[in-house]
């Protein structure tokens, strides 16, 4: 996957600006095309290529002639492509090829990385600097990784993917940038961790094997700012070094300003079905694992939501004592929101300030002014969306909210609510000495009696924290509790 997200990033920096009109490929356009390339990319002879090919154009990108010395073998493929002008500036893109890139560190390990078939066929806009349309395809992607230095306590991890398939459209957003729908879906995921460990610190020796038989993941964004980005990237290739970025650092924050807030909006969905981790222990399953996120990028309404949940979990017996087996959560769903904090306007001010001529670039007090900043309520809000815990015994629902910051208590509300509580509470009296749960039966006990008792059997708390430190449950303060 990260692979072929970065090939198609340095394939849409190829079309940061504008193209000339042409009917027919012919051999000044190719010219044209590859000294438009090298601006954004290198002017190194080889790296970027462009020659006619019937009516339109065979581009390649070699990084090769780049690498230089750097400790290490490198080697990757060059990315090759072809280019038909549609008009109206738009451009179509077929790419069909397989990639490798590897690292050969010595004695420090080896990374390897292929795809045995990558096919893209795109449209790629000029006025939108992005593509409106994407189709592609990977088969038989492998990764190995190998760390021979025993001081790291790692190991060899071996990855395949037998396929992986990715769509994307984009349109023009309402307040500017690129709206983006977008699906990948991989068939066939396998990996296996085998790490040293540490014996002198007590880390023992880990082997893990991961599969999954298919995930999907979709995602959309709205106002994604494309042109600036590929921007700073053409700035870095044309100032290599300290010196000419210091010297040139206006051009670089004026470029970097024009890139907030980055995108508007982005929400990703993922799932997996039929995940396993396999271990010396056994096997951890699940039926379907998923993973959400929904954000805002550099803006003053910041927000991040993060929801994680599985369904179907089983854990080997080795993991759980028989006596437990009815306390291991089966489905599981955890769903938290924060807000409440700008990110705009801290941004805005460290471009403002910084300095890259001098050491430190910010003032040393510079932490103490954008805090204010980053939270203008003195606060960021975290609220604990509808979540959820069951087992074969039990049933939790909990959903609150909080606000917190640097110059004050933390205040907010929840409310739990559960049922299966006095089978819980027999699971922990029946528990072995040994467990230690001791302690856990007088807890639970102490927080059933706070509890009300609801019509359908269930149990809550509603749980308020004040500015003043005080937490009531229920309306009573657990600390006046004999």
């Amino acid at each position: 996957m990260n692979l072929k997200t970065g090939l198609f990033l340095s394939t849409a920096i190829l079309f940061t600006a504008g193209f000339a009109p042409y009917a027919f490929a012919d051999e000044a356009e190719a010219a044209r095309l590859e000294k438009l390339f090298q601006s954004y990319l290198s002017d190194t002879k080889g790296v970027v290529v462009v020659k006619t090919d019937g009516d339109g154009y065979a581009v390649k990108f070699d990084t090769a002639p780049l690498l230089g010395d750097v400790g290490a073998e490198l080697k990757l493929t060059p990315v090759e492509f072809k280019l038909a002008n549609q008009g109206d500036g738009k451009w179509q893109l077929v790419q069909d090829q397989s990639f490798e890139i590897s690292i050969d560190a010595k004695e420090q390990g080896v990374l390897v990385e292929k795809i045995g078939s990558l096919k893209v066929n795109g449209i790629f806009d000029e006025k939108l600097s992005y593509f409106t349309k994407i189709n592609a395809q990977a088969n038989d992607i492998v990764v190995s990784q190998k760390l021979l230095d025993p001081s790291s306590g790692m190991g060899n991890i071996d990855a395949t993917i037998k396929s992986m398939v990715f769509e994307q459209t984009g349109t023009a957003g309402a307040n500017g940038g690129v709206d983006l729908v977008a699906k990948y879906t991989l068939e066939g995921l396998s990996e296996t961790i085998n790490t040293a460990g540490k014996p002198e610190t007590g880390v023992p020796p880990m082997n893990l094997v991961i599969n999954a038989a298919n995930g999907t993941y979709e995602a959309t964004g709205k106002g994604l700012n494309a042109k600036p980005l590929f921007d700073i990237i053409a700035f870095f290739v044309a100032h290599q070094s300290k010196e000419l970025i210091s010297k040139d650092q206006a051009k670089l924050k004026a470029t970097l300003k024009d890139g907030i807030p980055l995108f508007e909006n982005m929400v990703a969905n993922g799932k997996f079905n039929n995940f396993t981790v396999a271990s010396q222990f056994g096997q951890v399953g699940m039926e379907s694992l998923d993973i959400n996120v929904d954000m805002n990028g550099i803006t003053k309404d910041g927000k991040l939501r993060e929801k994680i949940g599985f369904n179907g979990l089983t854990l080997p017996p080795a993991l759980v004592p028989p006596w437990a087996t009815k306390l291991v959560p089966k489905n599981m769903s955890f769903d938290f929101t924060v807000s409440g904090f700008d990110l705009a306007s801290p941004a805005q001010m460290i471009l403002d300030q910084l300095d890259l001529s001098k050491e430190p670039p910010l003032p040393d007090s510079f932490e103490q002014v954008l805090m204010p900043i980053f939270m203008p309520k003195g606060v960021v809000d975290i609220t604990l969306n509808p979540s959820s815990v069951d087992s074969d015994t039990y049933s939790v629902k909990m959903e609150g909210s909080l606000a917190a910051g640097p110059a004050a208590l933390p205040t907010g509300k929840a409310k739990i609510s559960a049922k299966g509580i006095d089978e819980l509470m027999k699971i922990i009296q029946d528990a072995p000495p040994e467990a230690g749960l001791a302690q856990g039966a007088a807890v639970v006990l102490v927080a059933k009696g706070m509890a009300k008792a609801e019509t359908d059997g269930s149990l809550t708390w509603n749980i308020e924290s004040s500015p003043d430190g005080k937490v009531l449950v229920n309306g009573i303060d657990p600390t006046k509790l004999k």
